[in-house]
């Protein structure tokens, strides 16, 4: 199982690696600190990356959406697993999340 990591690059951030419930947790106190210093109007996180996912990672994305809203900040998610599509279409969450399935 190859641990999650979040890189800045160029423009947006890319998310790579297991998303369980073994690694969110300690995905999300990282990213609350690395978030908190970007300002930006828009955040765009790459997905493309991600090696596995479960509803763990999912739930991550639903934090990361309330997190930046709160800060009256947009993000998007793009190049999402096909594993987390299914969830986020069966649990019903497309108009809660902001997806582009594709780059």
């Amino acid at each position: 199982m190859k641990k999650p990591s979040l890189q800045f690059k160029k423009d947006h951030y890319v998310l790579a690696g297991s998303l369980n419930t073994y690694t969110v947790p300690g995905l999300w106190q990282f990213s609350q600190d690395i978030l908190k210093k970007d300002k930006t109007s828009l955040i765009l996180f790459n997905l493309e990356n991600v090696t596995q996912s479960d509803s763990s990672g999912v739930a991550l994305l639903i934090a990361w959406t309330r997190l930046l809203k709160q800060r009256d900040q947009k993000v998007h998610f793009i190049a999402l697993p096909t594993q987390m599509l299914a969830i986020i279409r069966v649990s019903d969450l497309e108009k809660i999340l902001p997806i582009n399935p594709s780059k």
